[in-house]
């Protein structure tokens, strides 16, 4: 029997290789060959597109503008009274507000009563109202904030303006129908419209879109009318998004340029001494070249080269909805859409061949069958892989080992979702990430720790139905949860009872860990005082809440047995972390930190000195501290009680107790409840009666949250 050569797979996977990048280049080459003749083709279809879409919106726009004073008007025909309906002007506003594209919005009658609704400076809608008698006239102009709120208001007797007499009144009273003015200046000379700052002179030009009211028995009862001004247009005009460099203005038959975003709108506007702005007069060559070409061969869509380069012009007819010769013509280099087909070319060739190599030989029969509950699972596995459980989707096919993955994958997430109650979030993640087994063992970090602990839970929930106090609790933690983890990056390590545990550094390492533990606390204390406040309101204890932290190295990691653990921190720095939170109750603060935690967070938080203490468990003094309030969210009142306090601990650690305890008595005079200062005083009376050895260190020992004080006499 011949025995046949063994040869190595990577020999026979590089020969297979090879030969399918070469076969692929082949295809690739005749390919862009083939197809280069029908780029323009595609790339026009493209810019087509775009083109319409960008005609589509514009002539949108103009039938809001035309059809809104239409629908005015039918719904006024029956019930018409300027001068008596109050709803108007509200009508008028939320005209406005819902059609964004419009200027100004107005209504006048047959006997000159006039009310006008128009944009204001902080984009809000300031109105007008007109009142005619046979005496007199009276004009209330209400001039709004940027809350809509009336900040001012304004009489005027017999006013100069006379609706009656505009142009756009008069025209619609002709007809009797919807009738389009000419561009003119409007008559608006108030100081707030929302183009007094852009306009030369104040000086706004537009035109003005009125249609009748007429009342079942054929009468004319008034005129509503909208202005949209040539400053809006062009602006809608210069935002749409035409390839990279497309353009779009609008002409009328005589080659009278009516909105060209590129200039003044007063430049357009035909006068005595000015001829308005022409075709001719249009300063960029290849635009000037393609709304020429508009007028020379009369097509809607039409290509035409310029200095080597092709553009594309569409074009769009207004004069059969608005009864004016007023043509839209946008003009875009092809080169905004053929260099990005260029530039994906050279992309093209390599992911061409690997597109080949697999789409050639399995997509025919494996997409149809595979690809899109596959292409589910695995958006459904990413997410999972996130830890984003919205909006997930649960895959049903016909395939019998598809629908086994998608009813395991379902399982699995439940299984997660659940387990997410009972693990922090940023722990399974980290897992996730690393991809290794869950194995016993930490690591030493430094880190801030932070303990919480309600006062009086136990005579709390004596007076408390069990299922209220859970439900008092639970909102608590939540709103704990939600600073600690979702504000300020912590991780939640466990809840004992009532107190909170949570740490700062890992899994994530941050170095800004001491800032976040003080800042979580400060909101904490925050949205606490708010949860007391309702508690108050329900005849209910408060929850006072005490927190402790302290910054120190400890071992973060897998703790427990070999069947069983928790992601925690332990050390000694935690227990020191815990006393902290205890020394909330002698002192009768909210938050104590220890000195090492105040020396990374000084800078951005106000601490006052409390004392130098030895806690139980251990042999060492520390400094603790009282947080008090953000730097630059602190008052005076606090910063002079902060000075004080700490020159007085200043003067107690030189063993100048007669002047500490005069500052701590000053302390006194100010806030006569303040108990750090009541400790102090208790303690430099102790020690200018009996002062301490030359071996003081300034600490003294803290024992149930009593002082004691030992000095030479009680040795």
């Amino acid at each position: 029997m011949k025995i046949l050569k063994k040869r190595p797979f990577k020999v026979d996977l590089l020969s297979c290789f090879l030969g399918l990048i070469l076969f692929t280049v082949v295809i690739v080459i005749y390919s862009y060959e083939t197809h280069s003749k029908n780029t323009i083709s595609l790339v026009s279809d493209l810019a087509n597109s775009q083109l319409h879409h960008a005609v589509s919106k514009t002539a949108r726009q103009i039938n809001i503008a035309q059809y809104t004073p239409e629908l005015i008007s039918n719904l006024l025909s029956d019930h018409f009274d300027i001068e008596h309906d109050k709803q108007l002007e509200q009508q008028i506003i939320k005209v406005l507000n819902k059609t964004p594209f419009l200027f100004m919005c107005f209504i006048a009658d047959e006997q000159g009563n006039f009310i006008l609704g128009y944009r204001n400076k902080f984009n809000t809608i300031s109105t007008k109202v007109i009142h005619r008698t046979e005496q007199k006239s009276q004009e209330l102009s209400k001039y709004r904030d940027e809350k809509g709120v009336v900040y001012k208001e304004k009489t005027e007797i017999n006013p100069a303006y006379e609706p009656r007499k505009r142009l756009w009144y008069i025209g619609a009273k002709k007809n009797l129908q919807p009738y389009w003015t000419e561009i003119y200046r409007f008559y608006h000379n108030d100081f707030d419209n929302a183009y007094a700052a852009k306009t030369e002179n104040k000086n706004l030009y537009g035109i003005t879109i009125a249609n009748p009211i007429i009342n079942d028995k054929k009468k004319l009862m008034g005129v509503v009318g909208v202005d949209i001004s040539l400053m809006e247009l062009s602006e809608f005009l210069s935002k749409l998004k035409i390839g990279k460099n497309g353009k779009a203005l609008i002409v009328n038959d005589t080659r009278q340029l009516i909105v060209y975003p590129f200039a003044n709108s007063e430049k357009l506007i035909a006068t005595p001494e000015h001829q308005g702005m022409r075709i001719e007069d249009i300063q960029i060559p290849w635009l000037r070249e393609g709304v020429e070409g508009y007028f020379r061969k009369s097509e809607k869509t039409f290509f035409y080269t310029y200095q080597g380069h092709i553009y594309l012009v569409k074009s769009h007819d207004f004069s059969a909805e608005i009864g004016k010769p007023w043509y839209l013509i946008i003009v875009v280099p092809i080169d905004d859409f053929l260099n990005n087909i260029k530039q994906s070319r050279l992309v093209n060739f390599a992911i061409t061949s690997i597109m080949l190599l697999l789409s050639v030989l399995f997509s025919l029969w494996l997409s149809r069958s595979l690809s899109k509950p596959l292409e589910a699972m695995t958006k459904t596995m990413r997410q999972i892989n996130d830890l984003d459980f919205a909006n997930l989707i649960r895959t049903s096919s016909s395939i019998k080992e598809f629908q086994q993955m998608s009813d395991a994958l379902n399982a699995m997430t439940q299984g997660l979702k659940a387990f997410l109650k009972y693990i922090p979030p940023e722990v399974v993640e980290e897992l996730i990430k690393k991809g290794e087994n869950v194995t016993l063992g930490g690591q030493e970090l430094q880190l801030s720790i932070l303990f919480s602990d309600i006062e009086g839970f136990t005579e709390i929930t004596e007076d408390s139905a069990p299922m209220e106090i859970m439900a008092d609790l639970t909102y608590y933690f939540d709103q704990m949860v939600k600073v600690i983890v979702l504000n300020n990056q912590g991780t939640v390590d466990k809840f004992i009872g009532d107190a909170v545990m949570a740490f700062w550094g890992a899994p994530s390492y941050t170095n800004e860990h001491a800032r976040l533990s003080c800042l979580a606390a400060l909101q904490c204390q925050a949205e606490i005082a708010k949860f007391n406040q309702q508690r108050i309101a329900e005849k209910k204890r408060v929850f006072n809440t005490r927190i402790g932290i302290h910054t120190g190295t400890a071992i973060v990691g897998n703790i427990g047995s070999s069947d069983r653990f928790n992601y925690t921190v332990i050390g000694d720095n935690v227990n020191l972390a815990s006393r902290l939170e205890g020394l909330n109750k002698l002192y009768e603060t909210n938050i104590i930190v220890s000195h090492t935690t105040y020396r990374q967070a000084y800078e951005f938080f106000v601490f006052r000195p409390l004392d130098f203490v030895i806690v139980k468990g251990k042999n060492i003094g520390i400094k603790v501290y009282q947080l008090l309030a953000e730097k630059d969210k602190c008052d005076e009142k606090t910063l002079a009680l902060v000075e004080q306090a700490t020159k007085a601990f200043n003067c107690y650690l030189d063993k100048n107790f007669t002047e500490a305890l005069q500052i701590y008595l000053q302390i006194l005079e100010t806030y006569p409840d303040d108990k750090p200062a009541k400790v102090m005083i208790e303690k430099c009376d102790k020690f200018i009666e009996i002062p301490p050895d030359e071996n003081w260190t300034g600490a003294t020992r803290v024992f149930e949250n009593r002082i004691f004080i030992r000095n030479k006499h009680d040795m």
